[in-house]
């Protein structure tokens, strides 16, 4: 998970956060530039891996919501008119499926419990009690 956590010290997510919401590839490239797929890719790459671990029970899903809930909606938000296009351009509904599932599964948390941000309610936690 350390690993994970490290892979965002890039400036790749917050590219990604900063595009509007249901950006395609047209869009990505106008708003990025020309690299800016690939900062689309390694965001998208590391949720669809974060994903797989989640569904085989390697990460949990608690876990996953502690460390990422916010910014991984976001980047769907942001992103997910992109996997369609890849999608239908390509032909594999596999692109970006585990990103799309893991995000659904946040997305349906959230609705069910709406989050309460971590200084908020643990306010009252102490070390060594």
């Amino acid at each position: 998970m350390l690993e994970l956590v490290r892979s965002f010290q890039s400036p790749a997510l917050s590219r990604v956060l900063s595009l509007p919401d249901g950006a395609d590839a047209a869009k990505i490239r106008e708003v990025l530039g020309p690299d800016g797929e690939d900062a689309v890719y390694l965001v998208s790459l590391t949720w669809e891996s974060l994903g797989v671990l989640v569904f085989r029970r390697e990460v949990t899903l608690d876990l996953v919501d502690d460390f990422f809930s916010g910014p991984l909606i976001i980047s769907w938000q942001k992103l997910k008119v992109y996997p369609q296009e890849w999608r239908r351009i390509l032909k594999p509904d596999t692109g970006n499926e585990w990103f799309h599932w893991l995000a659904e599964r946040m997305v349906d948390r959230e609705r069910s419990a709406p989050p309460v941000p971590a200084y908020i309610a643990h306010r009252d936690w102490r070390d060594g009690i």
